[in-house]
C-alpha cells in the first residue's frame, strides 16, 4: 500500500482528525485556482468565436476556434470534474464542511460553462456570450476567498 492508501474498512473521520483534510482540500483549491486563468481565457475566446453578426457558419479566421482551443477545453473539463469528484468524495472537518461544499459547486459550474461555451462556439447556430467576468470577482473571486480561507485553517 502506498502512503496515500487506506483500508477499506478504515473510519474516515481519522483522516480529518489528523489534519489530512484540511491540506487535501487546500492541494484541491490550489489546483483549482490555477486553473482559473485558462478557463478565463477560453470563456472570452469562445464568446468572441460566437458573436453575433455573422452569417452562419462563416466566421473570420482570426476568430475561429481551432483544435488548440478545443483540446485546452477538454483539459479543463477533465481537471473541473476530477476535482469536483475529489471534493465530493473528502470527509471534512465540521468547520470545512461548509468550504468543501462550496468549492464543489464552484468547480461543477467552471465545467458547466466551460462545456456550454465550447459546444455554442463551435455550433454555428448558436451564439450565446458564455463568460465569467473578471479573475477577481464572482465565481473566480469566491474559489480564491475558499482556498486562502482554507489556507489559514492550515496555518
Amino acid at each position: 500500500m502506498g502512503w496515500f492508501s487506506r483500508a477499506r474498512d478504515a473510519d474516515p473521520a481519522a483522516l480529518a482528525e489528523d489534519g489530512l483534510s484540511a491540506l487535501t482540500l487546500l492541494a484541491v483549491l490550489d489546483e483549482a485556482v490555477s486553473h482559473l486563468s485558462a478557463a478565463e481565457s477560453l470563456l472570452e475566446r469562445c464568446a468572441v468565436a460566437g458573436e453575433p453578426g455573422h452569417p452562419v457558419g462563416v466566421r473570420p479566421a482570426d476568430r475561429r476556434l481551432g483544435v488548440a482551443d478545443a483540446r485546452q477545453g477538454l483539459r479543463l473539463r477533465i481537471a473541473f470534474t476530477q476535482l469536483s469528484r475529489w471534493l465530493d468524495g473528502m470527509t471534512c472537518e465540521p468547520e470545512q464542511e461548509q468550504l468543501r461544499a462550496d468549492a464543489s459547486r464552484l468547480l461543477r459550474f467552471y465545467l458547466l460553462m466551460v462545456t456550454y461555451a465550447l459546444d455554442a462556439a463551435f455550433t454555428p447556430s448558436a451564439r450565446q456570450h458564455i463568460a465569467i467576468r473578471g479573475g477577481r470577482g464572482g465565481a473566480a473571486g469566491r474559489l480564491v476567498e475558499l482556498r486562502d480561507l482554507a489556507r489559514a485553517a492550515v496555518e
